[in-house]
């Protein structure tokens, strides 16, 4: 609000000035035209009774006897003003007689010039053709007309009228135009259309407005298509499961024995406990995905946390007959986050770590280009540059492979970006030391 008041301001501002200059420039040009092209027929009696009376005398007695002819007939009576009598060459050594006005006072053409002070014009006319001029002040005339039509407070309220409308007028065209690309936007992203960019120019009024709103739309688009994909991939991974349900349901109901029967039953009991944790998984990931909590930052001594989390990931290890050695490296006494965010974003990269390693894995904290690095390593069989991002997508896998048969459902590295994003940084994968991958979350 402050930057479209000062950017009006500025407008009436310029407007002001640029109307200010067009009455002073056609005041001065109009005024004195008038002046020097009517001074011969608004003063013609004044010059020709100058000339008669001085006519009989000789040049040498001009100046005593204008004198006493302005003392006889009154100056306010004859000549409207202060006049004089002055020679060419004493009038060119005056400011703003120049030789231009010179040689057309010389050649008895009417010239006018302001008065220094203001209020009035002098007006210069050679008197019997000799070197001698005669110079009127004539006041000015309180709103004279303007070639006889508009007085000057008129022809003001015209210029600037004209003026402010003209400059309201293009700004209100520009706002428009940009209400217009506004209005067209908002019916393109109605249609699900996400494929551009509101163009509007830096410094207009909508820019922040347009700024937030390709922000809107792009985050929009991506929310669209993160519920498309996770969609598509909650579809997938159900179907399984359900399948299998199903198949083993048709197998039980026409077992011949009750082992078959038993069999059966168990491993439907597996597909339905499948089921659940796909569900509570599916359920976590949603929820940190739909609201983003109020985190609980503070100190974490970060040697016996990461000895915790160690410590879990081997009993994992343990439950899931993997046998890998864990080693803990910390090269920061203590670093800021929420702990509880923080352990379990470490500890699903540890468990990932756990399934997919041969023998060993690192988890390693430092402080390094004014971050905080979490970084877990594996010697496993490592991960394709060009896949490696895609894998934070909810239910991303690399291949059958690396899929059900090593459990897990793909949701763990989603969780663990929405973490580092929650903290203000991110996650990334890279190659490991050891041979495999590096997974790790700076903030």
């Amino acid at each position: 609000m402050g930057k479209l008041f000062l950017k009006l301001w500025l407008l009436i501002l310029l407007t002001s000035l640029t109307s200010f200059k067009i009455q002073e420039t056609v005041f001065d040009h109009v005024y004195s035209q008038n002046m020097e092209t009517n001074a011969n027929e608004r003063f013609r009696r004044v010059y020709v009774y100058i000339e008669e009376v001085l006519r009989p005398f000789p040049q040498s007695e001009w100046p005593e006897r204008f004198r006493k002819m302005q003392e006889r007939v009154g100056s306010p009576k004859v000549f409207m003003g202060p006049s004089r009598l002055i020679t060419l060459a004493d009038l060119a050594k005056e400011p703003g007689i120049d030789a231009a006005r010179l040689a057309k006072i010389k050649a008895d053409h009417p010239v006018s010039r302001p008065l220094p002070g203001g209020g009035g014009s002098e007006i210069f006319h050679t008197i019997l053709g000799t070197d001698y001029v005669v110079v009127l002040e004539v006041p000015m005339i309180k709103n004279p007309p303007m070639y006889g039509v508009l007085t000057p407070s008129q022809f003001t309220w015209i210029v600037e009228s004209s003026l402010y409308a003209l400059a309201i007028g293009l700004w209100l065209a520009l706002f428009w135009r940009d209400i217009k690309k506004l209005d067209r936007a908002v019916g393109e992203v109605g249609e699900g259309k996400f494929h551009f960019n509101l163009d509007i120019r830096k410094g207009a009024a909508l820019f922040p407005l347009a700024n937030s709103f390709n922000k809107m739309k792009d985050r929009i688009s991506a929310l669209l298509g993160s519920h498309k994909n996770l969609t598509n991939a909650i579809s997938h991974e159900f179907r399984t499961p359900i399948t299998r349900l199903r198949f083993r349901h048709e197998l039980a109901l026409h077992a011949t024995t009750t082992e078959e029967k038993d069999r059966e039953l168990h491993l439907m009991n597996s597909a339905i406990d499948q089921l659940d944790d796909l569900s509570t998984e599916l359920l976590e990931y949603a929820r940190l995905d739909r609201e983003e909590p109020k985190l609980d930052v503070g100190p974490i001594d970060v040697e016996p946390w990461l000895n915790e989390l160690a410590d879990e990931a081997r009993e994992v290890a343990s439950a899931t007959g993997r046998d890998v050695q864990i080693a803990v490296h910390a090269d920061v006494a203590g670093l800021e986050g929420d702990h509880r965010y923080l352990s379990r974003a470490a500890a699903n990269l540890l468990h990932n770590a756990v399934r997919y390693a041969k023998q060993r894995i690192e988890l390693r904290v430092e402080h390094r280009d004014g971050k905080r690095w979490l970084h877990v390593d594996d010697d496993g069989a490592g991960i394709p540059a060009g896949e490696r991002e895609r894998l934070f997508e909810p239910f991303a896998r690399l291949d059958d492979s690396r899929d059900r048969q090593s459990g897990g459902f793909g949701i763990g590295l989603a969780i663990v970006r929405q973490i580092a994003r929650w903290h203000g940084g991110t996650a990334t994968i890279s190659e490991s030391g050891l041979g495999g991958t590096r997974v790790s979350l700076t903030w």
